[in-house]
């Protein structure tokens, strides 16, 4: 820029120069005035058409370099806007756990000095039971002692009749006490599982948001250095079905999917008219068996042509990108179908997880899983239900959200026809708010997409 003005101001200078002719050069006022000639005059004028050009020609170039630049500037700041919410929502959810586990500790604090109150009743019952029955060896004794003379000790034998009545009463007294510390220490164990689960969870909460911090920086740069640069020779999945949608396919089937941060997996794609769908559920013929431990509810099983659960992990993948909606759909034996939609969240590993609902549930079906609560997932052999004192998977069947262990179960035994016994009815697949809760359902399917449709993950 510099140079360029010091090239028209030369050029300026040497026209004065010649224009102003002789008399600035010392020559005598009354030569004739000399003026340059119309060639030199169009040369230099020329040029500093030329120079001007040249000098737009830099300007364009710069404006253009700025506004690149002012962009580059709002993707960054957009990103650290969005990293810094999600470590604020990490750091959220560590106190909402915090708040758990102090009630958590409260209850298990209350159940411990309950059962150690009936521990004390039944150790003072022992000791009575214990100088019963010693009254009750001397009464024998002198009952032998005074056996000729029974018509005339017939008030020692009454004495002894209510000494064992009172003991039969002491022991069934006993008996339900024992049963009573049995259940509260049941309870007690579960309650140590539930905050020792949270206390995993809150170290673990912590850790994230130490690398948070620790890596944010980092990340800001390396998407900086991502945005500026592209990879060769790298092949990547779409990150979900509906993605699959808008690049074209409009047929369902079988796709790989690549969530962002996780391995290349199989899914089946439902497409429909204005979204594609990634099912997670699908239950028809009952050809696959789904009374199965956690870990085959974490990786998923089943044919995907078929029946199959996706698997809990890849749910959790998929749906940490973004809002989803989960829709399901469910059919009786007289082929009536009826659906429901709603916004979901689905935790990870750490929260075994949870759903929650988030509202508001659309269609038919009226909702019969969390009520906009957290709901962790069990199974038989990872009891996480609402109910303290029962194992909702091993009393029925398979793993499910459980609440109570009455609302829903798509995941139960599958009957190809309704059994006569109602507690095998209460083992099948069934959903309370629609055909109660002993009607074996026929068939179940369970999908996700999500929310904004315009958009790709």
């Amino acid at each position: 820029m510099k140079l360029l003005l010091a090239s028209i101001t030369v050029s300026l200078l040497v026209l004065s120069l010649l224009v102003l002719g002789g008399e600035s050069w010392g020559f005598s006022s009354e030569k004739k005035v000399q003026y340059a000639s119309w060639d030199e005059v169009n040369v230099l004028a020329h040029g500093l058409l030329q120079l001007g050009h040249g000098l737009k020609e830099h300007v364009d170039k710069t404006k253009g370099q700025l506004k690149e630049i002012s962009g580059k500037l709002v993707q960054h700041n957009v990103s650290l806007l969005e990293l810094s919410r999600q470590a604020s929502e990490v750091r959220e959810s560590g106190e909402v756990l915090k708040g758990r586990l102090q009630e958590l500790e409260d209850k298990d604090k209350q159940l411990y000095d309950v059962s150690q109150g009936l521990k004390g009743k039944v150790q003072e019952i022992s000791k009575d039971r214990q100088l019963l029955e010693h009254r009750l060896q001397n009464m024998e004794a002198k009952i032998q002692l005074l056996e000729p003379s029974k018509r005339q000790n017939r008030s020692e034998k009454e004495d002894l009749l209510s000494i064992q009545t009172l003991m039969e009463i002491q022991s069934k007294r006993i008996d339900e006490l024992l049963e009573k510390i049995k259940l509260q220490q049941y309870k007690l164990d579960k309650q140590n599982l539930q905050i020792k689960s949270l206390q995993n969870t809150i170290q673990s909460n912590r850790l994230e948001t130490q690398t948070w911090k620790m890596n944010l920086k980092k990340t800001v740069e390396d998407e900086a250095q991502s945005n500026s640069s592209t990879e060769e020779g790298k092949h990547v999945f779409p990150s979900d079905c509906h993605q699959i949608f808008l690049e074209g396919k409009k047929s369902s089937g079988i796709f790989s999917i690549q969530p962002s941060g996780a391995q290349p997996f199989e899914v089946y794609c439902e497409m429909t008219a204005d979204a594609g769908w990634t099912v997670t559920q699908r239950r028809t013929d009952g050809s696959v068996d789904f009374d199965r431990l956690w870990d085959a509810y974490t990786d998923g099983f089943g044919n995907l042509n078929g029946e199959f659960w996706l698997g809990l992990e890849k749910m959790h993948q998929i749906t940490q990108q973004g809002q989803y909606l989960i829709h399901i759909d469910l059919q009786d034996w007289e082929n009536n179908v009826q659906h429901m939609e709603a916004k979901f969240l689905l935790a990870g590993s750490n929260e075994a997880y949870a759903l929650q609902l988030l509202g508001p549930v659309t269609g038919e079906l009226e909702n019969a899983l969390s009520d906009f609560q957290q709901l962790q997932f069990s199974t038989r052999d990872r009891d996480q239900d609402k109910k303290s004192d029962f194992n909702c998977a091993k009393h029925l069947s398979g793993g499910w959200w459980f609440s109570s262990c009455g609302h829903s179960n798509l995941n139960g035994k599958y009957f190809l026809s309704v059994p006569r016994a109602r507690h095998e009815r209460k083992q099948g697949i069934f959903w309370k708010t629609w055909k109660g809760r002993y009607y074996p359902l026929k068939s179940t399917s369970i999908k996700i997409r999500p929310v904004d449709t315009d958009l790709t993950v």
